[in-house]
């Protein structure tokens, strides 16, 4: 969480992985990572972290983006 004038946000990564979870296209999915990567709103690890504390529910794609985009 992050806190901008008051207001208690969720980073970069969390609403990242937030709103891939809940695409069913995988090209989608693969778009919403690589375009917080590629703003350098956060790493790799960060969405990984994000996949692992959050529900397991609509992460099969996310999984699958991050292991094909960045392969550890």
């Amino acid at each position: 969480m992050v806190e901008r004038h008051g207001l208690r946000l969720a980073g970069a990564a969390r609403a990242a992985v937030d709103m891939a979870r809940r695409e069913t296209n995988p090209r989608a999915v693969v778009q919403i990572l690589d375009a917080v990567m590629g703003a350098r709103l956060c790493s790799p690890a960060d969405l990984r972290e994000e996949v692992a504390a959050g529900s397991r529910r609509g992460t099969a794609l996310v999984r699958q983006a991050l292991a094909h985009l960045y392969p550890t």
